[in-house]
């Protein structure tokens, strides 16, 4: 079964600074991806460092590497394990 998570906070790209967000995470047994839609300078910015972070509106960070963009969508691996992230979420 996957599960899914769907949150609004931030994207944030080093050197860059951080837009508002919506995203989605799903978890599947080989890790985690997602998508997620939010300006398309950090976007664009996020996508040539190679790294990013998703911050929730708690304030927590989820590391992610950057995949592919289609405009504002910008769809990402987590790179951090499903525990981590759970933490964000609890």
């Amino acid at each position: 079964m996957v599960r899914t998570i769907q949150a609004k906070g931030w994207l944030r790209a080093s050197g860059f600074g951080s837009a508002t967000a919506s995203f989605e995470i799903r978890f599947e047994r080989d890790g985690a991806v997602g998508s997620v839609r939010s300006e398309l300078a950090v976007i664009t910015e996020a996508r040539a460092a190679g790294r990013a972070n998703l911050v929730t509106e708690a304030g927590r960070w989820i590391a992610i590497r950057p995949l592919d963009t289609n405009g504002t969508l910008l769809t990402f691996r987590v790179l951090d394990d499903e525990a981590t992230v759970n933490r964000c979420f609890g």
